[in-house]
């Protein structure tokens, strides 16, 4: 009898939430053998008649979620579910022994695992579908085609009972616009491996989940005219200034409601009150693009501008789900999260569950509390596994040293970074506890600024910390750092010595000639450059922070004014800033290109896309000298994968064709403006209090100004350490594709440091499996929205509308200064190819250091991630260009075109209306 014949008896396991709870809470998962008819490829309609063929344990919990809307009477896509007995008996007869889920699950962190692993997807991937199920999948489609002009959506249904768990692991998985038996076949089976993903079994490992099966259901895609997600109720952790407890919030956005990769599309935002539906407030994106389904599969199409600056939602979209919202909760009184479509004013449910609150990050629980405000300045959006295996592991160890240094203890075992839906993400709830040890470094003082928020929380966490065993190592600690700081410039003098005499080395020799194993040997030297390069900048961050609260700290006690304004202002005005030089360097050339119309004209008109396609002369000399000195810098920096500067060198010629458009004499002005207001503010102070406090107020802005001054020149080292990292990459990542040991170009980026260094030792290491496993993790990453910049407890899936009160924007004062101007919100992905005009408001997802050459261009910046000591706000100082950084949501709540007027002064940003 073939699998999946009607009324075959099929053993299954059954799983059980009656485990004994761990120590966070959480309840285990068991599982036992049973009996019970197998159930083919069913319609949901026909599964939610049959109530003993409905369960989790035989359609995943998508499936079984979707029988329980259509018991109810909501309206769904039409759908299938595959059982999950079909994904059982693949793994039991097909899958060598130890590769099914539940030994998987058992070997999670084990040396082999990650390999096992990816054996286990790419052998899922190539099985031979069973026969009667691949002609009962081409039959389906033969059945649906002609009402399925966009084809069938195939989504993972795993088994295990907690919806929320197996989101935060990831194990989501949808293949759009499926066409014909053969893409059915395909869809089904890259959807059972999407259950081999290494970082999703890890997550189900820690959470107690000893097994693992994957249903599958098909639906028709619904002809989106709209789509998003609507929370009926805030879920955990949400600070009710931002959405409050009595108010439902949708994001909307046209098309279909697929998340879109590092925030690209920003979706419409509408919080309207429960019960009654009244509305509370409205954010309309300019939504560009719009996702459809087309004969080649699901793609992005332009939006006509007119319909892009229009809600997506009808009045009448909103009403009935307003009704949706209200009748959910009528059955089950809890928070739901509903994903939907609209077609024709229909609103059909695609998905909905309560929201349970189960799934953390690692590491972390209901009141952890995570940021990326800081470090999204570098890295804002997922990270390679190359870049990971370099960044945590130097990121863990410098912070414990860092944080040893100042004398505090860290707890064994404590979890300082995560990998949040691929981002980097720092768990402050344990920096704080930790910071805390030290008397005046509070949450409030860090979070302001460093950026992030949830600092009434954190100060809770904090309440109680001992300090008894800082003041016991005090003596100890106090002066080993008085002989560090007195160390500190002298050690970094000689290690820019003799990194400067490596690179001329490296700059000289053909990387080409060294042998595999000279070039592994090669590898681990520049990441103990980074890991050497980077330890020495947290100690000059650490002694730049020292240096801040005590200027800070004197000027609030002797001055009697805006401490933290007066210290952002005296502080500024420094001649020689590294991370100010290359918007600097970028103003000259343009200068000289001024004298040269022709290459002016080419320049402005995009003519020119590297360095070559100019004639010799002083702008190509000056270009070749500033490619020399500036060309490891990039966006997004910090990933491995980022082409730099000196690769990609049109991203340097459109910040040249910004800059030639303001008048020449302007990027003077705006030089020297940060100088002239250092020293009246200087002359202001002197007025006021007495010649010792001048002195050592004085003393304090020199220590302060120094050490600034050597955390930018240390970053700049990393900054070229990891391009010296990336140079060697590529060159093995040749090496492995011409020895056909690596599937595809790239593939370099996604192994690990030691991974790499072991395929170039044994010389006989094949990666193509594991690389296509982390391809495919690294992809389902991708297609996942943003976290918020701050959560507590677990990521929310809708964008968080931004804090408006009045209509006014709030954030973090970085640069003083108040400026009106016409708002250039920078297109995610492809900020340095826009045209910025001088006068613009720059309007930025990060404080990305590469864009800084654009500020000397802008007459305001506002950023959504960053603090006021982030590198890109010590350039807006420099520049004297009125800046406000970790303002949530100003990519949304802004628009092209309107007018603002940015106070860099407070941190508010007020819309000013149209005249006339």
């Amino acid at each position: 009898m073939p699998l999946g014949a009607p009324g075959q008896e099929t053993p299954f396991l059954e799983f059980s939430v009656n485990a004994p709870p761990f120590a966070d809470g959480t309840r285990g998962t068991s599982c036992r053998i049973v009996s019970a008819p197998f159930i083919h490829l069913r319609s949901i309609d026909a599964l939610a008649a049959t109530p003993g063929l409905a369960g989790a344990q035989r359609i995943g919990g998508k499936g079984a979620r979707l029988v329980w809307l259509t018991r109810h009477g909501f309206e769904i896509p039409r759908g299938w579910a595959l059982d999950a007995e079909h994904f059982r008996q693949l793994v039991l007869k097909r899958l060598p022994k130890g590769y099914a889920p539940q030994h998987l699950l058992q070997r999670v962190g084990a040396q082999d695992a990650l390999q096992a692993m990816a054996l286990a997807r790419d052998a899922i991937l190539a099985e031979p579908m069973d026969s009667a199920l691949a002609d009962e999948l081409g039959a389906l489609w033969e059945q649906v085609a002609q009402d399925a002009p966009w084809g069938l959506a195939v989504r993972s249904s795993a088994t295990c009972e907690d919806d929320e768990l197996t989101a935060m692991a990831g194990l989501a998985s949808t293949v759009l616009g499926v066409r014909g038996r053969e893409g059915l076949i395909d869809a089904v089976r890259r959807v059972w491996a999407s259950a081999m993903l290494p970082r999703a079994l890890g997550h189900l490992a820690s959470r107690g989940v000893t097994d693992l099966a994957m249903a599958v259901v098909v639906q028709v895609v619904a002809q989106a005219d709209a789509s998003g997600v609507m929370f009926t109720r805030p879920p955990p952790g949400v600070d009710a200034s931002v959405w409050a407890a009595d108010e439902r919030l949708v994001n909307a956005t046209l098309g279909l409601g697929a998340p879109v990769a590092n925030g690209a599309v920003s979706p419409d935002m509408i919080r309207f009150a429960a019960r009654t539906g009244e509305l509370r407030g409205m954010t309309i994106a300019r939504k560009h693009r719009a996702l459809v389904v087309d004969e080649s599969g699901s793609t992005f199409v332009d939006v006509p501008a007119a319909r892009a600056a229009e809600p997506a939602l009808s009045a009448l979209a909103l009403e009935r789900l307003a009704a949706i919202a209200d009748r959910l909760e009528s059955i089950d009184p809890a928070a739901h999260d509903v994903e939907f479509v609209i077609e024709r004013d229909r609103v059909l449910i695609v998905q909905s569950r309560p929201v349970v609150g189960a799934g953390f990050p690692e590491g972390g629980d209901a009141d952890t509390v995570w940021s990326r405000a800081n470090v999204g300045e570098a890295l804002p959006g997922v990270a390679t596994p190359l870049t990971w295996s370099v960044a945590r592991g130097f990121s863990e160890r410098g912070f414990r040293q860092a944080f040893g240094s100042l004398g505090c203890k860290v707890p064994v075992g404590a979890t300082l970074v995560a990998n949040v839906h691929g981002r980097f993400y720092l768990n402050l709830t344990q920096f704080m506890r930790i910071a805390a040890q030290v008397p005046g470094l509070d949450p409030r003082t860090l979070t302001q600024l460093g950026g992030g928020n949830g600092t009434s929380v954190l100060e809770n966490q904090v309440t109680g910390v001992s300090r008894s065993g800082f003041y016991l190592r005090l003596p100890v600690t106090a002066s080993r750092l008085a002989a560090e700081q007195l160390t500190l410039a002298r050690r970094l003098e000689s290690h820019a010595r003799k990194m400067t005499s490596k690179l001329r080395a490296r700059r000289e020799r053909d990387i080409n000639r060294l042998s595999d194993k000279e070039l592994a040997a090669e590898l681990r030297e520049v990441v103990r450059d980074l890991e050497v390069t980077g330890t020495l900048m947290l100690a000059c961050a650490s002694a730049s922070l020292a240096g801040h609260l005590a200027l800070k700290t004197w000027i609030s006690l002797v001055a009697n004014g805006e401490a933290e304004r007066i210290t952002q202002v005296v502080c500024a005005g420094m001649a020689e800033l590294e991370s100010a030089r290359p918007g600097r360097a970028i103003a000259d050339i343009a200068a000289l290109a001024r004298h040269d119309p022709e290459i002016a004209t080419g320049i402005s008109a995009g003519r020119f896309k590297k360095l070559s396609d100019l004639p010799s002369g002083p702008v190509q000399r000056a270009l070749t000298r500033f490619f020399d000195q500036f060309g490891d810098r990039a966006l997004r920096e910090a990933e491995l994968s980022a082409p730099r500067w000196r690769e990609d060198h049109a991203q340097v010629f459109a910040m040249i064709a910004s800059s030639l458009r303001k008048p020449a004499n302007d990027t003077d002005s705006s030089l020297h403006r940060a100088g002239a207001a250092s020293d009246e503010q200087m002359a202001q102070l002197a007025k006021k209090i007495s010649r010792p406090a001048m002195a050592v107020l004085r003393t304090l802005l020199g220590q302060a100004r120094r050490t600034t001054q050597m955390r930018e020149r240390m970053r700049a080292w990393v900054t070229r350490c990891l391009g010296e990292i990336r140079i060697v990459a590529l060159e093995i990542d040749q090496r492995l594709l011409r020895a056909e040991r690596s599937p595809s170009p790239g593939a370099v980026f996604f192994c690990t440091v030691d991974e790499l260094i072991g395929a170039l030792e044994s010389g006989h290491v094949e990666l193509g499996h594991v690389v296509r496993l982390r391809r495919a993790e690294h992809a389902r990453d991708e297609s996942r929205p943003d976290a918020p910049v701050t959560f507590v407890g677990t990521p929310p899936s809708v964008v968080l509308p931004p804090v408006s009160g009045n209509g006014t924007l709030h954030g973090l004062p970085a640069c003083s200064g108040v400026v009106e101007g016409t708002v250039h919100v920078l297109t995610a992905g492809r900020e340095l190819e826009e045209e910025m005009r001088p006068g613009e408001i720059l309007v930025a997802r990060t404080t990305d250091v590469a864009l800084t050459p654009l500020f000397l261009v802008a007459a305001g910046v506002i950023t959504e991630l960053g603090g006021p000591l982030s590198h890109a706000a010590l350039v807006a100082r420099e520049y004297g260009v009125p800046t406000v950084v970790n303002v949530a949501g100003a990519t949304v709540a802004l628009r092209n075109g309107e007018r603002v007027r940015v106070d860099g002064t407070h941190g508010t940003i007020e819309r000013i209306a149209a005249q006339g």
